[in-house]
């Protein structure tokens, strides 16, 4: 499926479908900062050809990019939501098991770790170890959404992606949720994300209809048991990640 396919089956939140033009806008918007990109030296090649570990990484580079947020902001928001929706069309449809790989790859090439680090690293990407049973611990073994205790399902979710976070925000337990699966897969796709003080965000992307079947209120506040120390992976998260 191309990404101009897979926009055409992104409902909005009446359940309508995306009107030609936007799906025009969003992939215009998309080539124009993959090139724009590309020029500036920001990256080294197309966001069309990247994986989910490659694209999160260009985000956090093209998002503080001077040259690219001015235009972006001239643009209403445009490229930004472009790449955010791409970011949605790689995860559904391309898959993330190459990220996984590539994740993998380089923590066992990262001449600076040293053993330990290596294996802490190592099995906060795989979703073990003392980065998993931090959370656990936070939240008391419960999903933070749907209050579910089945440990065999619940996932330590990084809030600001793996791949755009340094070693050590990536083993922070301030840069988790704990959430069960279907939530967990919301969340890294950007359709759901929180605001500090707990109130969930639904992306349009999710209808009136699937918010009822998904359990999801938008007027409802849920305990994340926010710190200060949080703010600014949320913030990465709402300002990167989450598909209004």
């Amino acid at each position: 499926m191309e990404f101009s396919d897979f926009l055409r089956t992104c409902p909005k939140k009446d359940g309508t479908a995306l009107s030609e033009r936007s799906v025009d806008h969003y992939c215009s918007g998309l080539a124009v900062a993959s090139e724009d990109m590309v020029r500036e030296g920001v990256i080294s090649k197309p966001l069309q050809e990247m994986s989910l570990f490659e694209l999160d990484l260009a985000i956090a580079l093209i998002r503080a990019n001077p040259y690219f947020e001015a235009k972006d902001k001239k643009g209403k928001r445009m490229y930004s939501n472009a790449i955010k929706h791409y970011r949605l069309y790689v995860c559904s449809v391309i898959g993330e098991r190459n990220s996984s790989e590539q994740a993998l790859k380089q923590i066992k090439e990262d001449a600076a770790l040293n053993a330990a680090e290596r294996e802490a690293l190592v099995k906060a990407r795989i979703g073990q170890g003392d980065y998993r049973d931090s959370l656990i611990q936070k939240y008391h073994g419960r999903c933070i959404i749907t209050r579910l205790s089945l440990p065999e399902i619940l996932i330590a979710s990084h809030i600001k992606p793996w791949a755009a976070s340094n070693n050590r925000e990536r083993i922070s337990s301030d840069n988790g949720l704990l959430l069960s699966a279907t939530y967990d897969r919301l969340f890294d796709q950007g359709l759901i994300s929180f605001e500090n003080d707990g109130h969930i965000l639904l992306s349009s992307i999710i209808t009136s209809e699937n918010a009822d079947i998904l359990a999801l209120d938008r007027s409802k506040k849920y305990d994340i048991l926010f710190n200060p120390n949080m703010g600014d992976f949320l913030d990465y998260h709402r300002e990167m990640i989450f598909v209004k």
